[in-house]
């Protein structure tokens, strides 16, 4: 009986370990990808205008140069939260979901983003001593190679 408990115990801690590596790891999906995105700054009055930009991915980093130009975010590394894949009306589909945070002179930066095929939307967020200061949400796909 203390032999298949142990054993049981094991097996789950692997399968706790694959899970937590994999998510962990950067995304070949996302490697390399440059989405044209709309940003809207949220503020207390609603949403702003959009502004066009672009959201890059390159070497298990994200980066936006509106976001840098708006709030000074470098390129900062990322991690999978969620990487799956589905079948919705016959397609398959790639979802997944990534995180990203950076502290610099008590200012913290965040972004959260969910990638579904060629569609990408999320937020950023931008806190001073844990005190949200600004907000942003953008959406956008791929941008397409010129051929």
């Amino acid at each position: 009986m203390k032999t298949t408990n142990i054993l049981k115990s094991l097996v789950l801690t692997l399968c706790i370990s694959a899970a937590a590596t994999t998510f962990a790891q950067k995304s070949k999906f996302l490697e390399g990808k440059k989405f044209t995105v709309n940003f809207y700054e949220i503020k207390t009055s609603g949403r702003g205008k959009a502004v066009q930009s672009f959201v890059t991915i390159k070497s298990g980093k994200i980066q936006s140069d509106l976001m840098e130009e708006k709030i000074q975010l470098p390129l900062i590394s990322y991690k999978v939260t969620l990487d799956s894949t589905y079948t919705e009306d016959d397609a398959e589909m790639q979802l997944i979901r990534f995180e990203a945070e950076f502290t610099e002179d008590k200012n913290e930066y965040k972004w959260e983003a969910q990638v579904i095929n060629y569609d990408i939307e999320g937020t950023v967020v931008q806190s001073k001593n844990g005190v949200e200061k600004k907000r942003y949400e953008f959406d956008g796909s791929e941008k397409t190679k010129k051929k």
